[in-house]
C-alpha cells in the first residue's frame, strides 16, 4: 500500500488537504479512525457565509443567522441582520461533501482505520502504520499530513508539536426544539452558565438546535455537562425550549492556546487542530481548516512533483498560512485569555457596550476581522458614523470591549 501522501484524520482539514494534493497529481490516502466521515460530531458548526462561499462550499450546508441574543448575568442585547452574515453548518453533511470531493479528485479514503504509529525507513518518516481493512498495514508515503485533531498523532511523535495545556472543553445536545425562533442564535456568558467560557444555542435546521457549553481549561476545571443543564433551564429561553427533546449528545475539545510555531518538518505537515490552527477567540475552526488544509495539499503536491520533502521546501506551507492568518490567530488567543478572567460584572459591562455597535461591526469583530482598515471601512460604509466625534465614540466603545489594542 504505497502512496505519495498519507493524511491522518478525515475532518475538514485532512479531507481538504487530501483533495488539493490529489487534484495536484499526488497519490493520496486518508486514514479516519471513526466508522464514518462526520461522526461523531465535535463542533457546534458556527461559521461565516462570505468566507465559505469563497471556498466554494454549497449554501445547502448553511443555515443563515438572522438575529443574535447576547446574554450576561444582568444584561441582554439583541442584534438583527437583514442580510445574514453568519451561519450554522450541517456538519455531517459538509464533512461528507468534503470527503466526496477528495475521493473524486482521486484520494483513497479508509474509515474505521486508526493510525497506530509513524513508519520510518533509514531514519526518516516513510509512512504510517495503521489498522486498515481488519489488519495492521504499513501505508508507505514520502509525506505525512497530520490532521488528527487535538491528538496531534504525528506532530507530537516527530517532536514538531507539543501538547497544549490550554483547551476548550465542550458538551452539547442536539435537540428537537420546534418552538425555537428560526435563524436566532444565543450566546450566554457569566459564572452561572459558563465560568471561563460561554454557552450557545444554534439552530441548524427546521426544528433542530444545538445547545452547548464550552469551558476553558485550566482557567476552569468544572464539568461542562453540569452547566449545559443550567443553560437549558435559563429563564430567558424557557418559552422556546419547553418542548425540547434530546436527540444527540456531543462532546469534544479544541485548542485554546497559541498555535504551534512549527507546522512543517522533514516529510511532515501539520494542519487543523493538530497545530492549533483555529481562531481561539470563539473556538471557530472549520473555515480555517478547509483553507489551510488546501494550502497544505497544494504544497504536498508540489513536493511530490519536485521530489523534495525536506523541511526547507515544505515550510512554504507555513509561510502561506502565517501570512494570511497569523495576526488574527494571535489576537484571538490574546482575547481568549483575557475573556476567561472576566467577572460577571465585567461581562455585564461588555454586553452593555456591545449594544452601542452596529450589527455589521459586531459581526466583523466576532469573525476575527480586527484590522484598523476594516474599522475605517465600516465608518465609511455606515451613514452617520464617518465623523470625528463618531470615530471617537466608536473607539471608546471598542476600548470597553478590550479591542483598543487592535485599533491604537
Amino acid at each position: 500500500m504505497n502512496f505519495d501522501v498519507v493524511v491522518v484524520g478525515g475532518g475538514p482539514a485532512g479531507l481538504s488537504a487530501a483533495f488539493a494534493a490529489a487534484k495536484g497529481g499526488a497519490r493520496v490516502a486518508v486514514l479516519e479512525k471513526s466508522k464514518e466521515i462526520g461522526y461523531p460530531i465535535h463542533t457546534s458548526g458556527g461559521s461565516w457565509i462570505a468566507e465559505l462561499r469563497l471556498l466554494g462550499i454549497p449554501e445547502k450546508f448553511m443555515s443563515p443567522v438572522t438575529s443574535g441574543i447576547f446574554v450576561s448575568p444582568n444584561c441582554s442585547q439583541t442584534l438583527t441582520y437583514d442580510k445574514p452574515e453568519a451561519c450554522i453548518l450541517d456538519v455531517r453533511g459538509l464533512y461528507q461533501y468534503l470527503a466526496e470531493l477528495a475521493a473524486e479528485a482521486g484520494a483513497r479514503l479508509f474509515v474505521n482505520a486508526p493510525a497506530l504509529s509513524l513508519h520510518y525507513e533509514r531514519g526518516r518518516i516513510a509512512g504510517v502504520k495503521a489498522r486498515v481493512l481488519g489488519s495492521t498495514k504499513v501505508l508507505g508515503a514520502d509525506l505525512v499530513i497530520d490532521a488528527s485533531g487535538m491528538a496531534a498523532f504525528a506532530g507530537r511523535a516527530a517532536g514538531l508539536v507539543s501538547r497544549s495545556e490550554r483547551k476548550g472543553v465542550g458538551a452539547e445536545y442536539d435537540l428537537y426544539a420546534p418552538d425555537w425562533p428560526p435563524g436566532q442564535i444565543a450566546l450566554v456568558f457569566g459564572s452561572q452558565i459558563a465560568p471561563s467560557g460561554y454557552g450557545w444555542i444554534f439552530p441548524h435546521r427546521s426544528g433542530r438546535v444545538r445547545a452547548g457549553v464550552g469551558l476553558l481549561y485550566p482557567d476552569s476545571r468544572e464539568d461542562p455537562r453540569v452547566y449545559l443543564e443550567r443553560l437549558l433551564a435559563h429563564g430567558q429561553f424557557q418559552q422556546h425550549l419547553a418542548r425540547r427533546s434530546e436527540l444527540e449528545y456531543h462532546a469534544g475539545s479544541v485548542p485554546a492556546g497559541i498555535f504551534s510555531e512549527h507546522t512543517a518538518g522533514d516529510h511532515l505537515l501539520v494542519v487543523g487542530d493538530a497545530g492549533g490552527l483555529i481562531s481561539t477567540f470563539l473556538g471557530e475552526g472549520i473555515r480555517f481548516a478547509i483553507d489551510i488544509g488546501r494550502q497544505a495539499g497544494t504544497v504536498a503536491a508540489d513536493a511530490v512533483l519536485a521530489k523534495d520533502f525536506r523541511d526547507h521546501f515544505l515550510k512554504r506551507f507555513e509561510s502561506r498560512w502565517k501570512r494570511k492568518y497569523e495576526r488574527a490567530f494571535r489576537i484571538g488567543a490574546s482575547l481568549n485569555s483575557r475573556f476567561a478572567q472576566y467577572s460577571d460584572e465585567q461581562w455585564d459591562q461588555k454586553i452593555h457596550a456591545l449594544g452601542k455597535l452596529s450589527p455589521d461591526l459586531v459581526a466583523r469583530l466576532l469573525r476575527g476581522d480586527f484590522t484598523p482598515s476594516t474599522l475605517i471601512g465600516l465608518l465609511r460604509a455606515s451613514p452617520g458614523l464617518a465623523t470625528r466625534a463618531a470615530l471617537s465614540r466608536l473607539k471608546s466603545t471598542l476600548k470597553e470591549l478590550d479591542f483598543n489594542e487592535q485599533i491604537s
